[in-house]
């Protein structure tokens, strides 16, 4: 072997020593850093808790009672059968201050001053604004009669319409409220016996409601023939508020009118405080029916489970099973109950809505209010008292017990004592804004209205309230 061939293989072993050397200790390296335990590096991010500024609140009101087929030369032309008188009020109203901004809502659908309103109240400084509102109305005419009541409430993306029928000798109307200041498109989708019916499919509706008007919408139009129909209602562009105007005429006789508010969304449990239930006449028959609960399971299939309460007493019901086909409302005929007042709970295997109409008799004549589920309140509130009967209200615990202080508008505080999941009433001494706090816990609150063959009622809605701190990441 040459002098160069053996120092060039010297030099080759000498790599792959050095080679080999270095793949043990990376080997080496790798099993320690898997084995030996590594001391954790923790860093903190930044992070910020901001308060959002407190935003204007903003109701709408549905104005008086509709009532349409009155004229022989436009059969489909909506006259006002009677106007709203509205009850309105804000803290800065107490103290002095100028209160909301009042806009009359325009309402090219209605022959008439309907008188359907929209107050926005700014907040004071760093303070949440508050404001309450509440319309009724009272008719009686040879093709509608009755007492109606509803809340002014916030405009919504998403709403629900539990109530009414467009069966022979019943009427509705679905009013769209948009108090902003741009157009808002509003898709509107009946459930019914048949399923559901969309504008896709050819037999929904959409609407476009002007900035700061409201639009009129037979119900008749939406569900044909239906006689326990739910309507959902979708905005875009801007939220809308949606009640649902219903009457009835039995033969030839008025009996009952009512405004409706709308329910927010579809929760597997629906409370539905404060159906007084009155004495019925004398010559009706002991199980004649007068109440009556609809739920609709809008996207599953389920079991929903009814249940009637007075609050002090064991439940007035066994309660009852209702098996729900999805997208097909169930209305639910409830046994004669003696006279009072009651809360009825949903608790369902799926999201629901539901609703509850109670007449004052089973024949003709005479009046009802249906009863929409009552959304939770959880901070301090707001709520309006407007005239027509007697106002009493209804407040039921979602679970835990509570005192509830009640302020009327004069100031003076009446407490009440509610054990968990109980029920309680008070009678109210008058119209105006009110305030009530369950001190955090949760309840659902409603209004009822009721003279002498007159019946009417609204739930109570959470006033808006300054959001909780959001934690930014910059």
């Amino acid at each position: 072997m040459t002098r160069s061939r053996a120092f060039a293989a010297a030099t080759l072993g000498a790599r792959l020593i050095v080679g080999a050397s270095v793949a043990v200790g990376a080997v080496a390296l790798v099993g320690a850093a898997v084995f030996t335990p590594w001391r954790p590096v923790v860093t903190t991010p930044l992070a910020l808790d901001e308060r959002p500024a407190a935003a204007d609140v903003t109701l709408a009101c549905a104005g008086g009672i509709l009532v349409g087929g009155r004229t022989s030369v436009d059969a489909s032309a909506i006259d006002v059968a009677a106007a709203a008188t509205t009850i309105a009020g804000a803290p800065a109203i107490a103290a002095g201050g100028a209160g909301p901004e009042v806009t009359a809502l325009v309402t090219p659908d209605v022959q008439g001053e309907l008188g359907a309103l929209s107050y926005i109240e700014a907040p004071s400084a760093d303070a949440p604004a508050q404001l309450a509102a509440a319309t009724s109305s009272v008719v009686e005419a040879d093709d509608i009669r009755g007492l109606a009541a509803a809340g002014c409430t916030p405009p919504l993306s998403e709403s629900w319409l539990v109530g009414g029928a467009s069966t022979t000798g019943r009427a509705g109307f679905v009013q769209l409220g948009n108090p902003s200041a741009v157009a808002a498109t509003v898709s509107l989708t009946a459930f019914t016996a048949a399923g559901a019916s969309t504008a896709d499919g050819g037999a929904g509706t959409v609407i476009v409601v002007p900035p700061r008007a409201q639009r009129v919408v037979p119900l008749a139009g939406l569900a044909p023939h239906a006689d326990n129909p739910v309507v959902r209602v979708t905005a875009q562009g801007a939220p809308v508020t949606a009640t649902l105007q219903s009457s009835w005429i039995r033969t030839i006789t008025p009996s009952g009118v009512d405004v409706q508010t709308s329910i927010a969304l579809p929760s597997a449990r629906q409370v539905i405080p404060g159906v007084v239930v009155p004495a019925g006449p004398a010559d009706e028959l002991p199980d004649a029916v007068t109440t009556v609960v609809r739920v609709l399971a809008p996207a599953s299939a389920g079991e929903a489970r009814v249940t009637v309460a007075t609050g002090v007493d064991a439940p007035a019901l066994a309660p009852i099973s209702v098996p729900m086909e999805a997208g097909v409302p169930v209305d639910l005929e409830l046994p004669r109950l003696p006279a009072g007042s009651y809360s009825i709970t949903v608790e369902a295997s799926v999201p629901v809505v539901a609703a509850a109409r109670q007449a004052t008799q089973a024949g003709p004549g005479g009046d009802y209010a249906w009863h929409a589920a009552a959304p939770a309140i959880a901070v301090p509130s707001l709520f309006a008292v407007t005239g027509g009967g007697a106002p009493t209200l209804h407040v039921t615990s979602a679970g835990a017990p509570a005192t509830v202080t009640v302020t009327p508008p004069n100031g003076r505080a009446i407490a009440l004592a509610l054990t968990a999941g109980g029920t309680a009433t008070l009678a109210l001494p008058g119209t105006g804004v009110y305030a009530i706090d369950a001190g955090g816990v949760v309840l659902h609150a409603s209004v009822s209205l009721v003279a002498e063959g007159l019946n009417a009622a609204y739930p109570v809605w959470s006033s808006e309230a300054l959001g909780d701190a959001v934690r930014v990441y910059p």
